[in-house]
């Protein structure tokens, strides 16, 4: 069940802080997955395919949540299609969400997939039996 807005006015008739009308981020992110499956289920499979890219950072008092993207593509593509996304969250968390997001580029530098050529480099740089076979037969590898 979405995380929704606590009231800003408790039954006693005292007004609370405005970060009290917001859950935590870390209630967002146990919904993040359900989130998911809601956006597959409204023919958006692109849009769910970049989302499951990113991951939930931060929620600010003013209700600022910050999506974080380790895909720059994915970022490209979130930011183009940023206030459609806004209105989904807002919809389905139930909550007045202003949407920021972006580019975290040193987890990009680490999950990027390493290519054949760049793993047969490696190999040939770091064994000693690739490294004979080369020098012997006067080859590279190549695939």
């Amino acid at each position: 069940m979405p995380a929704k807005a606590l009231p800003s006015t408790p039954p006693g008739g005292e007004s609370i802080s405005a970060r009290e009308s917001f859950p935590d981020i870390e209630t967002l992110k146990v919904e993040w997955h359900q989130f998911l499956d809601s956006i597959m289920k409204t023919d958006q499979q692109l849009l769910a395919m970049h989302l499951q890219s990113c991951e939930l950072v931060s929620l600010s008092p003013r209700g600022e949540i910050v999506l974080s993207c380790c895909r720059k593509l994915s970022w490209e593509e979130l930011r183009q299609d940023a206030k459609h996304l806004e209105k989904a969250l807002a919809a389905f968390y139930e909550l007045p969400l202003v949407l920021r997001i972006v580019y975290d580029a040193e987890k990009d530098a680490c999950t990027k997939e390493k290519t054949i050529f760049t793993l047969f480099q490696e190999l040939s740089q770091s064994s000693e039996v690739v490294r004979f076979l080369i020098r012997e037969f006067g080859g590279e590898l190549l695939y």
